[in-house]
């Protein structure tokens, strides 16, 4: 029977058994649409690669798993690579707040030792911090403070003040720019 008239949970059965032919044959289904969704949902042509291989890992090490019974092959597998998108973006998002915070305690805090006299210019440090925290904008310190004092993510920020999320990444990539500045003895 040619490979085009085997069925998709056929398929997938096929390579939960360990047939690496059938993995084949439904990877070459399978991924043009999935990278199509991956980029979709990720926004960028890497990392939807990057995730269609660790998805295709997961679904080879996993597709003993599926059961014919609760749902079609290829809505298995769009939950597994839709679940390793969403990780992929959770990652991406921590690293982009701790980017962010390493960026703020660098130009605020600056490298700190414990003698008398670095515990006082960290004091005054801190003072210009509160200071230029306070010379921004309302909206801009608003966002950085639940960002950064408060530890929220972007996302959550923008479901709890009912903002666009491009909006809140704007904002508090201003309000960065104008503390940065400020700090550095600028105007904001």
């Amino acid at each position: 029977m040619p490979s085009s008239e085997i069925s998709d949970e056929s398929l997938l059965q096929r390579a939960g058994a360990g047939d690496m032919r059938a993995f084949e044959v439904l990877y070459d289904r399978y991924s043009p649409r999935l990278l199509g969704l991956l980029r979709q949902m990720l926004g960028d042509e890497r990392e939807a690669e990057d995730v269609l291989q660790e998805g295709f890992l997961y679904l080879w090490d996993h597709a003993r798993d599926y059961d014919v019974g609760r749902s079609r092959a290829f809505t298995w597998t769009v939950m597994i690579f839709r679940h390793k998108a969403i990780d992929r973006m959770r990652a991406l998002g921590r690293r982009q707040r701790l980017n962010e915070t390493a960026a703020i305690e660098h130009a605020t805090l600056g490298v700190s030792g414990n003698s008398a006299d670095e515990t006082m210019q960290m004091k005054e440090r801190q003072k210009q911090v509160h200071a230029a925290l306070l010379a921004l904008p309302g909206e801009q310190r608003k966002l950085i403070e639940f960002a950064f004092l408060k530890g929220l993510t972007h996302q959550a920020i923008a479901e709890d003040m009912h903002l666009p999320l491009g909006t809140v990444k704007t904002h508090i990539r201003r309000g960065l720019l104008k503390l940065r500045d400020l700090m550095k003895g600028g105007r904001a």
